[in-house]
């Protein structure tokens, strides 16, 4: 692909000159009207010095401009980059919050499911606690019933040894009688 020429007559100090470049023809204007009012200046302010001289003083100081303004971009990329700088330490902080977040997201999730779990066995162990507890009151009713048992057996058997005590008795009358 060809890049478009622009060719531009500018005027630098009473002189026409051609300019010709890739640039709007409204730039190459202005380039040649700062070239004109630079060397207007320095001519101004030695009317003895030559064209030529002029012309390298005017390119002495529009190299020092250019010198300075580039030394200065340079300062303030290094002053640009410091915040860039800033701002990937702060992302990286922000990812390594993010992981932290993470992996405290998911020891919290642990540890919710070991409280449920605990709670669970908890509930399990209260449970076995009260049917342990009516196990004991059954035992405990249970040997109640079985103090009565025995206390009644005890009376059968005291009544049954009355009863043949009292049989004899009325076999012993009848016989007597």
């Amino acid at each position: 692909m060809k890049v478009q020429k622009n060719k531009v007559l500018v005027k630098i100090n009473g002189q026409e000159y051609p300019i010709v470049g890739a640039e709007p023809k409204e730039y190459l204007l202005r380039v040649g009207s700062f070239v004109d009012d630079s060397m207007e200046a320095i001519a101004k302010s030695n009317r003895k010095l030559s064209t030529s001289m002029i012309a390298v003083l005017t390119c002495i100081n529009i190299s020092d401009q250019y010198l300075k303004m580039e030394r200065e971009l340079e300062g303030l990329e290094q002053e640009l980059g410091k915040p860039k700088e800033k701002i990937d330490e702060l992302q990286k902080y922000i990812e390594k919050l993010h992981e932290e977040l993470e992996h405290k997201d998911n020891a919290y999730t642990s540890l919710e499911k070991r409280i449920e779990e605990v709670e669970s066995q908890q509930q399990e162990d209260e449970r076995v606690k009260e049917l342990n507890e009516q196990l004991s009151q059954k035992e405990h009713d249970l040997e109640k019933a079985q103090i009565l048992i025995n206390d009644l057996q005890n009376k059968l058997f005291d009544n049954q040894i009355k009863l043949v005590q009292v049989q004899k008795e009325l076999q012993e009358y009848k016989r007597k009688k």
